[in-house]
């Protein structure tokens, strides 16, 4: 149940000035049918102590099974690409099914900008694409005020400080997805949204879902909308 490709393709980059390393894997699984009836099916929530500050959708927990097999590819590839040390496992914190359905209207202002997830060393973020479909992908950013494209625990301070000054001086942002560079946050890479593509990233760096076109991203629908798993995980040493 859930194999893996054995004739995935695996292509390992650093991205930016800060030379941050992701992991996209095309093909990953042979097939994903079992996750893809469960997310279709699953009763979502839009709450935001389940879907989280920064997501504009609704998210369902996902099969232990699936989730499993993602973590532990993600681990290996990590450990692999980043030579990190072999007494460090793997703690998951959360994983979900995810639907993009709000529209630009009804977005918080943590939305409509790239946002990082924690600035915790050794933490991951893993995206898997499901649906078919035309859909929008995932941008990584540079803040431009402070040069920052990976938000630490020592930088937070000064990122905030400098994202708000630039909101005093120039007003919040528009209410819409971001996607293309602007006056405040500069398009550094882009995955480009592919059925069955896994997308593997330090949850420190900025990014945001690059949406275009909203009329097609966004649905309600599980079955025709745009899909993804989302995990969050970290390093942490072995208990001896």
């Amino acid at each position: 149940m859930f194999e893996l490709n054995p004739n995935m393709q695996v292509h390992v980059q650093k991205i930016g000035k800060e030379s941050t390393t992701i992991v996209v894997v095309d093909d990953f699984f042979q097939d994903y049918t079992l996750a893809l009836k469960e997310a279709r099916s699953a009763n979502y929530s839009s709450r935001k102590e389940d879907v989280g500050a920064f997501y504009p959708g609704v998210r369902a927990p996902l099969r232990k099974d699936y989730g499993i097999q993602v973590l532990r590819f993600a681990a290996q590839a990590l450990h692999k690409s980043l030579n990190l040390p072999a007494n460090l496992q793997v703690m998951p914190i959360n994983a979900n099914y995810s639907l993009l359905t709000k529209q630009p209207k009804d977005m918080a202002l943590e939305q409509c900008i790239p946002h990082y997830d924690t600035c915790e060393k050794h933490s991951f973020a893993v995206l898997h694409y499901m649906n078919d479909g035309e859909f929008g992908g995932t941008g990584f950013y540079r803040h431009i005020p402070t040069g920052f494209e990976n938000i630490k625990s020592d930088r937070e301070s000064a990122y905030f400080n400098a994202m708000q000054s630039v909101f005093d001086e120039k007003g919040p942002p528009k209410q819409q997805y971001f996607s293309a560079s602007d006056h405040h946050y500069e398009l550094i890479h882009k995955v480009d949204y592919c059925p069955n593509r896994l997308v593997i990233y330090p949850t420190s760096i900025l990014h945001t879902a690059y949406i275009e076109k909203p009329e097609q991203d966004i649905s309600s629908d599980p079955v025709i909308g745009r899909l993804s798993s989302n995990f969050l995980f970290k390093f942490q040493a072995k208990a001896f």
